[in-house]
C-alpha cells in the first residue's frame, strides 16, 4: 500500500444525526509512515502496541510467554541460536549466551526434554570467549548421521551429531543405555570420536555400537547415577589440520549447499568452498574437476551466506549480493573442469544485510533486514524469473525502522509471519502475510527465534533464558510466578468524519467484542491532534451484567492456546450450534458523554492486567455536525 492515498469512506454531509459511525473491519494492521490524520478508519498508529489482527478480523490482546527451562537471573542475553534434525528426525535447539563482562564464562548449550516433559538446558561448550556462533548442518558420510557445525571466529570448526541417551547401568567397562534402540541408531558415533561426556566428565569406549551396551569403557563410569544423561564429545577440528584454507583464517560464517561447506569470516573477502561431502578439505585440481574445493575472492569482507534454490546467496560489504554458481566447462583441448564463479546481483547502496542473523528463509523467497534499514523479501518474482528480486515489505512502518537499533537481532519465518527481533528495544516486530500488513510492536525481549514442534519460542535478550511464546495471557510465567502483566494498547487513527475543516459533536460511542469477567477495559476519546484539547476516560468491566452477555460458567483463558492456531487466534466451532469457541463472554457498550466540538478523533483502547483478555469486533461514534463554526482570524 506504500504511496497510496487514502480518502473518508463516509462524507459527515451523507450521515444520519446520531448514527454510529461504525468500524468493523480491521484489515489494514499498523502503520508509521503517513500523517495519522490521513489514514481510513480502523487502522493502528504509534501508541498500539501488544495487539494482534487475528484469523476471524478481530483486533486482540496477545498472548503472553513462560519461561521453557530453568528461571535465570543472570543478565546475559542469548546471541546465537539453531534448530536441526538428527539422523532419527529428533529436534535439537542449541543457544549461546552467558557471556558476562568476564569475558570468559560462555556458555553453548542444548535443550533437553525428558520422558515426562521437564525441560533443561544442559551445557554443551562453556567457557566461551564469544557467543556469536554460526552454523550449519552436514552429512557425514563415513557415520551416515547428520552434524551440526558451526564457527566462533577462531580458527576451527566444531562439530557435534545431537545424541543423547540415559544410563541404564553400568559396569566398570560398560554403559547399558535405556530403551532398545542401540547406540548407534541413536545417533552416537560408531567410527570415530569414541568420547562421552556424562555429568561433565569423559569417557572413551571402543565396541557395542550396535547393541545397547557400549564395551571397553575407560574411565570406570560406575559412580554415574542411573538415569544421568550421556552424549558425545563435541569436536574441534583445527585450521591447520585441515587442507586449503590458512591456518590462521578467523572463521566466522558457515553454511551449507550440497554438502559442500561454505566458511568465511567478516574480517575477509575470502570465501572457501569445500569438497563435496568434507568440511576439512577446501582444494582443488588445476583445472578443477566437479565437486572438489574452490575459494572466491569478493569485493569487500563477507557479511553471510544463505542457500536457495541451487545456488548460494552472499551478502558483503554495505551493498554487495553474489550469487555463487558451478558451471561444467570444457577447454579448447577437450578437458572438461567445473568453474565456479560468484556473479553480482543488481543491487543499490547500503543493501547488504546487517548480519548473518538477519537473513533467513520465508517459502520461496529469502528475507532479509538491509544496511539501508529496511526490511525486504529477495527472489524470482512472475514477472522475472530469470533474476532475483527485492521487494522493500518495511514501508508502512519506514519511521518506526527508521529509529531502531537492530544490533544483537534477527528474522525469521513461522506459520506465514515474519518475524524480526530488534532486542535492543525490547520489540518483536511480525508482517502478516495473510493481510500483507504489520502488526503493532509487540514487547517480548527476545534476540532469536526457536521452534519446538511446530510451536514458536523465543531466546531472552535480558536474560539467559528462553521462553514459549504466545501462551497465556502473562509474560514471563514459571512455576511458582503468575507472570507479569501485559500493557496492550490499541489506538487507531485520526478521522475528521468527511470534514477537515468542520466542527463535529458526539454525545455516544459504541463498543463491540468479547471481554473475560477479570478484565478491565479502558477506551478513550482524543480530541484533536496528540490531544490538544480533551482526552475522555470511560471504563468497562467484564463482569457488568448490564452490557456483558456472562454465561453460568465461563473459562476464562479458553482451552487453547494461541500457539495451537494461528498468531491471532481463530474462530472455530464449539461444542454447541452457533458459539465461536475459545472467545470470552460478547458486549455491546454505549458510553455516553456531553458533547464537545472538534475537528477531528481517536478513538482508543486499552488493558493492563495479568490473565485479562478483550478482543475488538467494532466501534464507533455518533457523529453530527456542530451549529458552531471554527473561529477565523479577521484582517
Amino acid at each position: 500500500m506504500a504511496g497510496s492515498t487514502f480518502s473518508s469512506t463516509r462524507k459527515l454531509s451523507q450521515a444520519k444525526a446520531h448514527e454510529y459511525d461504525i468500524v468493523s473491519s480491521f484489515k489494514l494492521g499498523y502503520r508509521n509512515r503517513e500523517d495519522i490524520t490521513n489514514l481510513p478508519p480502523g487502522v493502528l498508529i504509534v501508541g498500539s502496541q501488544n495487539v494482534l489482527t487475528n484469523v476471524a478480523e478481530r483486533v486482540q490482546i496477545r498472548q503472553g510467554y513462560t519461561v521453557d527451562g530453568a528461571v535465570s537471573s543472570l543478565a546475559a542475553p542469548v546471541l546465537s541460536s539453531f534448530d536441526w534434525l538428527t539422523k532419527i528426525n529428533g529436534e535439537v535447539h542449541l543457544r549461546a549466551g552467558s557471556l558476562t563482562d568476564a569475558g570468559n564464562d560462555g556458555k553453548l548449550q542444548y535443550r533437553y526434554e525428558d520422558a515426562v516433559g521437564t525441560v533443561t538446558w544442559r551445557d554443551l561448550k562453556t567457557n566461551l570467549t564469544s557467543v556469536t556462533l554460526n552454523f550449519a548442518k552436514f552429512w557425514n558420510t563415513t557415520e551416515s548421521l547428520r552434524e551440526v557445525l558451526w564457527v566462533d571466529g577462531s580458527s576451527n570448526i566444531f562439530r557435534w551429531n545431537g545424541a543423547t541417551a540415559v544410563i541404564a547401568s553400568s559396569t566398570a567397562t560398560t554403559i547399558t543405555k535405556t530403551g532398545t534402540q542401540s547406540w548407534a541408531d541413536a545417533g552416537f558415533y560408531a567410527a570415530g570420536n569414541k568420547t562421552l561426556v556424562i555429568n561433565g566428565n569423559t569417557y572413551t569406549y571402543t565396541g557395542g555400537e550396535s547393541t545397547t551396551t557400549l564395551t571397553g569403557v575407560t574411565g570406570d563410569p560406575t559412580g554415574e547415577a542411573v538415569g544421568s544423561i550421556v552424549i558425545n564429545q563435541v569436536v574441534t577440528t583445527a585450521n591447520s589440520s585441515m587442507s586449503g584454507i590458512p591456518v590462521s583464517f578467523p572463521n566466522s560464517l558457515i553454511s551449507v549447499l550440497n554438502n559442500q561447506i561454505y566458511v568465511s569470516s567478516t574480517l575477509s573477502s575470502a570465501l572457501y568452498i569445500s569438497k563435496v561431502n568434507s568440511y576439512t578439505d577446501y582444494t582443488s585440481s588445476t583445472p578443477r574437476q566437479t565437486g572438489e574445493g574452490a575459494i572466491l575472492i569478493l569485493d569487500d569482507n563477507l557479511v553471510g551466506m544463505l542457500p536457495q534454490e541451487n545456488y548460494m546467496y552472499v551478502t558483503a560489504g554495505q551493498d554487495l549480493w553474489y550469487n555463487v554458481s558451478f558451471e561444467l566447462q570444457t577447454s579448447t583441448v577437450g578437458v572438461t573442469y567445473e568453474q565456479v564463479n560468484a556473479l553480482p546481483l543488481k543491487t543499490g547502496r547500503r543493501q547488504a544485510a546487517i548480519s548473518q542473523a538477519f537473513l533467513s528463509h520465508m517459502k520461496n523467497n529469502v528475507i532479509v533486514v538491509t544496511q539501508e534499514t529496511t526490511i525486504d523479501t529477495f527472489g524470482r518474482v512472475e514477472s522475472s524469473l530469470a533474476t532475483p528480486q527485492t521487494t522493500n515489505i518495511s514501508d508502512p512502518i519506514k519511521l518506526d525502522i527508521d529509529n531502531y537499533d537492530f544490533t544483537d537481532g534477527s528474522i525469521a519465518y513461522w506459520r506465514f509471519f515474519i518475524l524480526v527481533a530488534v532486542p535492543k528495544e525490547g520489540v518483536i516486530r511480525i508482517f502478516n502475510l495473510n493481510t500483507n500488513n504489520w502488526e503493532a510492536p509487540q514487547t517480548i525481549p527476545v534476540s532469536r527465534f526457536y521452534i519446538v514442534d511446530g510451536e514458536l519460542y523465543g531466546h531472552s535478550y535480558n536474560t539467559f533464558e528462553s521462553y514459549k511464546l504466545f501462551e497465556g495471557y502473562a509474560d514471563r510465567v514459571y512455576p511458582g510466578f503468575g507472570g507479569y502483566a501485559i500493557s496492550a494498547i490499541w489506538a487507531f487513527s485520526y478521522q475528521n468524519y468527511g470534514s477537515r475543516f468542520s466542527y463535529k459533536k458526539a454525545t455516544k460511542l459504541y463498543v463491540e467484542g468479547y471481554i473475560n469477567a477479570n478484565t478491565t477495559l479502558e477506551t478513550h476519546l482524543t480530541y484533536e491532534l496528540d490531544g490538544c484539547q480533551t482526552d475522555r476516560h470511560f471504563y468497562l468491566e467484564g463482569n457488568n451484567s448490564q452490557f456483558v452477555c456472562i454465561p453460568t460458567s465461563e473459562a476464562s483463558l479458553g482451552k487453547k492456546s494461541l500457539g495451537k492456531q494461528k498468531l491471532g487466534g481463530g474462530q472455530t466451532v464449539n461444542d454447541h450450534p452457533g458459539s465461536q469457541q475459545n472467545l470470552p463472554p460478547k458486549f455491546r457498550w454505549f458510553p455516553t458523554f456531553t458533547p464537545k466540538d472538534f475537528f477531528e478523533c481517536s478513538v482508543g483502547f486499552s488493558v493492563l492486567g495479568v490473565n485479562q483478555r478483550f478482543e475488538l469486533l467494532g466501534f464507533g461514534l455518533a457523529v453530527s455536525p456542530s451549529s458552531q463554526s471554527p473561529v477565523q482570524n479577521m484582517d
